[in-house]
């Protein structure tokens, strides 16, 4: 049976109704890839704000007053929503862990803030209490899962052939400047030779956020199903490294504006994670993108 008698014998309507409607096939349409890309940002960009007035608060030596911890309520808060909205293009069973993990963690985050419960006394000692560790996890643990639910999100086939050139010029752009800017703490570059007043913590959390936001709108726009498994899987997992490391270095480097490492070593340990992984997983992705789209 030739593939014209083929779908000619199938149900009424059936192959119709799914090329006509993509959603009825569960694939993700240019307007819902739209939905979680900006939720992505929204996510981002409210949760480096909470941590940012967390580290700000503990440097300081003072607890939360009621307008700082309304203000770190309401961004968690909105980092959650905007978290369970990407999670909505899971399957069942993924979706609902997500939105448990994303209620629980921002949930107890924005609560134990607006009730002034939570006490830093010195930057060494952070980890006073369950409702301080909660943020922490959202900090440190939580950019592998958004990380994850995006590489995921972004196999899905809708949004295919679409022009990724845009996203990657600015990735790299954004990855070149932030490399740049890193070659102080590398050591390449005295930091004494740089002006008094210009701050590399800046430039470096301004383009590792843009940079981080442009891996997902690349990764969304690659039909990583038409291409071989070897080059989906490299592309899905350099994805999800430039983003987990993007949102780190951006999270850690805006906590270095406002004060400190947060966890001592073990925001030292992730700042020299994201610093090599952004730009190396940013690069590979990229170089990965181009000779997929050339082989097939």
């Amino acid at each position: 049976m030739d593939e014209v008698t083929y779908s000619q014998t199938k149900s009424p309507g059936a192959g119709t109704a799914e090329d006509q409607n993509p959603a009825l096939s569960g694939a993700l349409t240019p307007m819902r890839f739209t939905v979680v890309a900006l939720a992505f940002v929204v996510h981002f960009v409210a949760w480096i704000g909470y941590c940012a007035l967390m580290v700000a608060s503990s440097n300081y030596y003072f607890a939360q007053g009621v307008p700082t911890g309304v203000a770190m309520f309401v961004l968690a808060c909105v980092a959650g929503a905007a978290a369970i909205v990407i999670a909505r293009e899971l399957p069942p069973i993924p979706r609902s862990i997500v939105t448990v993990l994303s209620i629980a963690v921002f949930g107890i985050s924005g609560l134990a803030e607006v009730v002034g419960r939570v006490e830093r006394p010195t930057p060494e000692l952070m980890v006073v209490t369950f409702a301080e560790i909660v943020p922490l996890i959202g900090m440190f643990v939580f950019p592998f899962i958004i990380a994850g639910v995006l590489v995921a999100v972004a196999s899905k086939p809708a949004v295919a052939g679409r022009p990724t050139v845009g996203a990657g010029i600015v990735l790299l752009a954004c990855v070149v400047i932030a490399f740049c800017c890193l070659l102080p703490y590398f050591g390449v570059l005295d930091p004494t030779a740089l002006p008094s007043w210009f701050r590399t913590e800046l430039p470096i959390a301004l383009n590792s956020g843009v940079g981080t936001v442009a891996v997902a709108f690349v990764l969304g726009r690659v039909q990583l199903r038409a291409l071989s498994f070897g080059w989906s899987l490299a592309i899905r997992a350099f994805g999800f490294v430039t983003l987990a490391c993007g949102m780190h270095l951006c999270s850690l480097s805006t906590g270095l504006l406002v004060g400190f490492y947060p966890l001592g070593d073990g925001g030292r340990m992730f700042w020299r994670g994201a610093t090599l992984g952004f730009p190396i997983g940013a690069a590979a992705l990229l170089v990965s993108v181009a000779a997929a789209r050339r082989r097939r």
